[in-house]
Order: structure tokens, then sequence, then C-alpha cells
């Protein structure tokens, strides 16, 4: 009994210290972002903000353009994330659902994809995307970060629907209902949680691109969080404070979410994992 209580002890105990080590540097943030900038370099470290100011947050919201930064971010990542769930629920249930000559070699494909660094692709990039006249513009921003998380939801959705019984598209068959309206009426709700985790996955892949926007965008009016991040770096000095302010605004709406779809996406990974 008492060696029971010794290992939830220590158990508890590691959990404790890995959650402190990765917490430690959010908290840094946070803290850094509620100083005066004279407070930063103090010496000893000040790990308690005091006295404690919002003056930064408000300085980086209405005197760098991060209102503009903001919302194309937002809307770079709520598009990717619908498209992305989109394609990847179609592709996904083919794989699942039909045998053809190939398929090993689709996913094959789609699973080495992953592998290629995404600063390999740069310059071809690049180039698509001036010969077709969409350089500068957020919708080549919502095109490469679909196409480079497709493969993986595709085959996270493939997993998903390895979960659900083929019985029930046949009852709803039976009910009337076509192959279209039996997948969204009832196979869709049942992988709900399988969706949401894949939304979440494009969501958080689009919202963090910095390589592709600092290559394809050229006009600050079109610019996302992450280059407005490295605008805040100047010519002969850093303002650390707004920095750490801007970095804590682009933490929220990550956070916000996951911490809205946790349930729904621990019960997908599972389910996504079960087989393939």
């Amino acid at each position: 009994m008492k060696m029971g209580i010794a290992k939830k002890i220590l158990y508890y105990l590691v959990l404790s210290l890995f959650f402190i080590l990765l917490m430690f540097p959010i908290y840094f943030i946070v803290l850094i972002s509620l100083k005066h900038e004279s407070d930063v370099f103090v010496r000893p470290m000040q790990y308690i903000a005091n006295p404690a100011t919002l003056r930064n947050y408000v300085l980086v919201w209405r005197e760098s353009n991060f209102v503009v930064y903001f919302l194309n971010s937002v809307f770079v990542s709520l598009i990717t994330m619908a498209s992305i769930m989109v394609f990847s629920i179609m592709t996904g249930y083919c794989l699942s659902r039909y045998q053809f000559k190939g398929k090993t070699v689709v996913i094959l494909v789609m699973l080495t994809a992953q592998m290629v660094p995404s600063v390999a692709t740069l310059i071809p990039v690049f180039i698509i995307f001036r010969d077709i006249g969409l350089l500068n513009s957020l919708w080549a921003l919502i095109i490469t970060a679909t196409v480079s998380s497709l493969p993986y939801c595709t085959i996270m959705a493939k997993g998903f629907f390895a979960t659900v019984s083929v019985q029930l598209e046949e009852a709803a068959r039976i009910d009337g209902c076509n192959r279209f309206t039996g997948v969204i009426r009832v196979v869709v709700p049942v992988m709900l949680p399988g969706i949401v985790a894949i939304g979440a996955f494009a969501f958080v892949n689009a919202w963090n691109s910095y390589l592709m926007p600092l290559m394809l965008l050229n006009s600050p009016s079109k610019y996302t969080l992450t280059i407005g991040l490295r605008l805040l770096i100047g010519q002969y000095n850093i303002n650390y404070t707004r920095m750490a302010s801007a970095g804590v605004i682009c933490l929220i709406p990550a956070v916000c979410m996951f911490a809205y779809m946790q349930k729904y996406m621990v019960s997908g990974l599972t389910a996504g994992a079960v087989k393939g």
C-alpha cells in the first residue's frame, strides 16, 4: 500500500515538473508584456511585474497596425481550416471505403509529401504564384497552407472513417438516403471529434505559418501576425515589452480554440489511432 502511494507521489511530481517546464516560457513572455520597458533588464531578475501595466498591449494594438495583421491571420486560418475539413473528409472517405489500384501508392505519396521541408518548396511556389498573378494575396497563403496540411489531415480522416461501422451507412441507405446524404447525416456526426481534431491542426498550422507569408506578401495591408511580429524588431533596438505583448496576443486565439475543443480533440485523436 505504501509503495503504491510512493509511486503515485512520484508520478505527480514528474507531471508537475513537466508542467512547470512547459509553462515557464509562457509565464515569462506574459511577465515581460506586463513590465515597463525600463524594468526588463533590471538585475536581479524580477519574476513578478511590480508595478504591472497593460500599456504595452494598448500600444501594440493601436500603433503598429496589429489589428490588420490579426484580421488577416484569422481570415487565412479560418478559410484554410474549412477547406481542409471539407477536402480531407472527402478524400479520407474514399481511401477508407473504396478499394482501387494504386491506393497504397497514393497513401505513401501523401506520407512522403509530409517529409519534404517547406523551405525546399519556397522558390517553386513563388514562381508558380508569380506566373498566375497571386503574389501579395491572402489566397496564395490559403492555397499553400491547405496543400501543405491536406496530406496529413487526409490520413487522419481515413483513420477516423475506419472506426465508423459500414453498417451505419447501410442502414441509412435502407432508410432512403443515398451515399452522400448517408455520410453527411450519419457518419460525419459520429466522427465529429475527429473532424474537430483535423480542423484544430489545420488552424494552428496556418496561424503559425511564417516562411510562406514572408515570401509571398510584400504589402503591409496583407501581412499576417507572424510577419507583424518581425516588424517590431527595429534597426537599432528591440522593444521587448511590445514584442512580448504581441506574442501573447498571437497565443490567445489558439489557446482559446484548444480550450474549447479539447474534449473533442482527445477523443478524436484516440479514435483515429485505433486502426487505419
